[in-house]
């Protein structure tokens, strides 16, 4: 029988558990932590646990959504510090993305932990409005300084997102992670400069 998941609303207890989880899924992997591992951590009962989600997959599902919007600002904070014009905002933007990629904690638990707990499909979807926002509004500077159409921007933009998921679980698969930053991060500047050049 499926457990449905209960109402989400914030409470101590709710933060307790995803500040544990994170760290357990973290050092352990999510397949080698167990709810009572958890609980213990957070200082909470399992009927705290089973109170704010329905099991351990809803809570790996929750901490991914809570991790989004920091690696968001993060994005947004470190493009911002090194542009110099709005149309730098894809390339710039894009080498972040895959240095924030390499960070022990989000390689771990989004790119190598994520697909294999939610599945391609659904960790593909998690982080699409992520993505779709970044390139969304790094393209619309492209066209409106005219290196690309407005009808364009849907394609390049399903196109430019798989190729930035690729590079992630080349990332999240590689034994130097640096190193397999350095060559996806060359093979995007390659496909962006070729955008930046059809005005």
């Amino acid at each position: 029988m499926t457990r449905e998941t209960p109402a989400k609303r914030p409470s101590k207890n709710r933060d307790k558990l995803l500040a544990a989880a994170r760290r357990l899924f973290a050092e352990r992997g999510y397949a080698e932590t167990g709810t009572e591992d958890i609980v213990r951590a957070a200082g909470v009962t399992r009927g705290a646990l089973y109170h704010q989600f329905a099991d351990k997959r809803d809570l790996f599902r929750a901490l991914l959504e809570e991790m989004l919007p920091e690696i968001g600002q993060r994005l947004f904070e470190e493009t911002m510090a090194q542009i110099t014009h709005d149309r730098e905002d894809l390339q710039v933007g894009c080498r972040v993305l895959l240095g924030i990629y390499t960070d022990a904690e989000v390689r771990r638990l989004f790119l190598i932990e994520g697909p294999a707990v939610l599945g391609l499909a659904g960790w593909q979807a998690l982080q699409a409005p992520l993505s779709t926002l970044f390139l969304d509004h790094a393209l619309q500077h492209l066209v409106d300084e005219g290196f690309i159409a407005a009808g364009e921007m849907r394609s390049i933009n399903g196109l430019l997102s798989g190729a930035l998921q690729q590079a992630a679980l080349g990332i999240a698969a590689a034994d130097d992670p640096e190193a397999a930053r350095v060559e996806y991060t060359a093979g995007l500047d390659r496909i962006i400069d070729g955008l930046m050049h059809q005005a």
